[in-house]
């Protein structure tokens, strides 16, 4: 029997085996195909280098942060597109990549002609055999600029922190962290491990510690923004002055969960305060020095300061913000080209003049003086007011000039006196003749025609010899010093003078009573000087008493050195404000034409003159009582 060779049948298994893995081979093709397109597209650059650097290959997103194409950088070295300065660090890199199996970092910047420079951190990792590796580029510019931003601003705020004295911390209440700046540590003198509460709480002043802690408390627990200033002290006993601004930060249920503050050093602004307070208060006490009314008006023509002494000419007038007009035009609105301050204000120097009148009180003289304060830029003027209050001065002159009248009608009255006197002396003398000659020639007598004649001539004669004894008083008075000193007997002195003024129509209605002692003593001095104390104290006393009244005059021996005289009145009296003032030259209380203001001052000089004194004593309603002591001649007594 023939039998054919046949060949042994594959079992049914084998074939499924290889199905499986030529499925297995698709997957991994599939696989591989999805991870190079992964590698290709990924967003990442990757490349593979040897150990020289040269590329083998580089994904699309490696080549474009180059600016090739994955082909054209096959075979060259990745120290080409590397920036000059950082092909020291890739070299290394590289080094380090080989030496050990750990993956290794760097930054650089790509060498690149586009507007903004490229910065990429590579972390590059050896393979198994250490010849190749692989290497991932990150581009890392937005980071890198962001991160030199932020330098920048954090190099900046210090600065600025430096310059400005300011520094800035923050506060979290959970945890008590706190973190400053270096400005805010150079402030408080703390080194940066020192940033602590309790630190920052040593260096504050004991005295304004409580204040500085309420306000924190306050920040934390209300939320509340605030501002402070307080003081710091050191341990060498300095003290500095800081100003702090703390805002809070809330979350949404508007609980504090920082605190962010800024601290700057105010010490010198501090300083200058006190100086510039200092130097204000000094300028002011200057300014209300002056005895002049200074007013400064602002741009508009409104009180703007003035000193002291304007609101006692003004009370109301120079309060802050009234108008020039309440002064000077305050029946205008508007203010008239006359008015100073308004001249001052468009650059004028003014020198004026101003008359207060009121009802019931005497007129005021004002001298005025306007000038402008000229403003740094040219363009708004303010104006400085003097007011000068010369109402006593214009008194004085207006007395001045009534003293002068009066003066000149004396030397009128005196010349007077001598040419009346001869014709007086005539007329006396004939009508004593015509008298002689009734008493000689007895027919006269029998004429009932001249029966009234030898009457009539007895009234001339007699009424001639006083007209010619008050003309010689007039004379005696009026009679010029030679500034010897003689004996003076004073009850004569004041007999001549009362003898004058009983023949004063005005003073007629006054009874004037003497005490004169008759053994009194004679004092040394001179005879017109005396006449002049006496004659104006008892003008004084008579004019004190308005319609009837009584002057007593008295004198006596106050001692063996001294003879005293005392005058009294029933008059008006005067008030004690006054009475210190009342010998002072040109004060009166009287009108202008009825007294200068010097008669009391000359007694005082003459008195004083002659080694004497003059007191007063008054009451207002009850009168004034002068005593006059004056030194009596040693060694005489009549």
């Amino acid at each position: 029997m023939n039998h054919q060779q046949t060949q042994p049948l594959e079992p049914l298994g084998h074939q499924a085996d290889i199905d499986a893995l030529r499925r297995r081979v698709a997957d991994l093709e599939a696989q591989r195909d999805s991870y190079a397109q992964l590698f290709a597209q990924a967003p990442v650059g990757y490349f593979i280098l040897n150990r020289e650097g040269r590329i083998r290959t580089a994904n699309l997103m490696g080549a474009a942060m180059v600016g090739e194409t994955p082909e054209a950088l096959r075979g060259r070295n990745f120290t080409h597109f590397v920036a000059e300065e950082a092909g020291m660090a890739f070299a290394e890199l590289l080094r380090r990549v080989f030496a050990t199996p750990l993956k290794q970092t760097c930054r650089l910047r790509l060498a690149r002609s586009r507007p903004k420079r490229l910065h990429v951190r590579i972390e590059a990792l050896a393979d198994e055999n250490n010849d190749e590796c692989f290497a991932a580029l990150i581009d890392i510019s937005e980071k890198q600029r962001a991160e030199q931003a932020l330098a920048e601003s954090e190099y900046n705020l210090a600065k600025a922190q430096a310059m400005t004295h300011v520094g800035s911390w923050s506060f979290d209440p959970a945890t008590g962290e706190v973190r400053a700046s270096t400005e805010l540590l150079r402030i408080l003198r703390l080194r940066p491990e020192e940033t602590t509460q309790e630190a920052f709480a040593r260096v504050v002043h004991p005295a304004d510690y409580d204040n500085v802690m309420a306000h924190l408390r306050m920040g934390v627990e209300q939320g509340k923004t605030y501002e402070i200033e307080h003081r710091l002290q050191f341990e060498d006993g300095t003290l500095r002055w800081v100003y702090s601004i703390v805002e809070p930060s809330l979350n949404i249920a508007g609980q504090v969960i920082k605190l962010y503050g800024t601290t700057q050093d105010i010490t010198q602004r501090k300083q200058a305060e006190v100086d510039l307070r200092n130097k204000t208060n000094e300028l002011q006490t200057i300014f209300d020095s002056i005895g002049d009314g200074i007013t400064v008006y602002d741009q508009d023509g409104r009180v703007q300061h003035h000193n002291a002494i304007s609101p006692l000419l003004f009370p109301r007038e120079t309060l802050q913000g009234k108008p020039c007009r309440e002064i000077f035009h305050p029946e205008d609105d508007a203010a008239p080209e006359s008015c100073p301050v308004e001249r001052a204000l468009r650059g004028e120097r003014v020198d004026t003049s101003l008359v207060l009148t009121g009802e019931g009180r005497q007129p005021r003289y004002l001298d005025i003086s306007a000038t402008p304060i000229r403003d740094a830029q040219g363009l708004k003027n303010r104006a400085l007011v003097f007011f000068r209050d010369v109402s006593e001065k214009r008194m004085q002159e207006m007395h001045l000039i009534q003293t002068e009248k009066m003066s000149s009608i004396g030397v009128l009255a005196t010349g007077i006196a001598h040419e009346i006197n001869n014709p007086l002396t005539s007329v006396a003398g004939c009508a004593e003749a015509l008298l002689r000659r009734f008493r000689d020639e007895p027919e006269l007598r029998q004429d009932v025609r001249l029966d009234v004649f030898p009457h009539y001539l007895e009234v001339i004669v007699r009424e001639s010899y006083r007209c010619k004894d008050i003309i010689d008083h007039l004379l005696s008075f009026s009679r010029r010093s030679d500034g010897n000193a003689v004996k003076v007997d004073i009850n004569l002195v004041l007999l001549e003078i009362l003898e004058l003024l009983r023949y004063q129509s005005n003073f007629r209605k006054i009874r004037i009573l003497t005490d004169l002692q008759t053994d009194l003593p004679r004092v040394s001095g001179d005879p017109s000087g005396l006449r002049q104390v006496f004659m104006n104290l008892l003008v004084n006393a008579c004019q004190a008493i308005e319609e009837h009244g009584l002057v007593d005059v008295r004198t006596e021996k106050a001692d063996e050195d001294q003879i005293r005289v005392v005058i009294r009145d029933t008059g008006c009296g005067v008030a004690q404000p006054m009475l210190d003032r009342i010998w002072e030259p040109f004060f009166t209380t009287k009108e202008v034409g009825q007294g200068v203001g010097l008669g009391l001052a000359l007694t005082y000089n003459i008195v004083k003159r002659h080694g004497g004194e003059i007191q007063l004593e008054s009451r207002v309603g009850e009168g004034s009582r002068f005593t006059v002591l004056l030194p009596a001649w040693r060694g005489e007594t009549r």
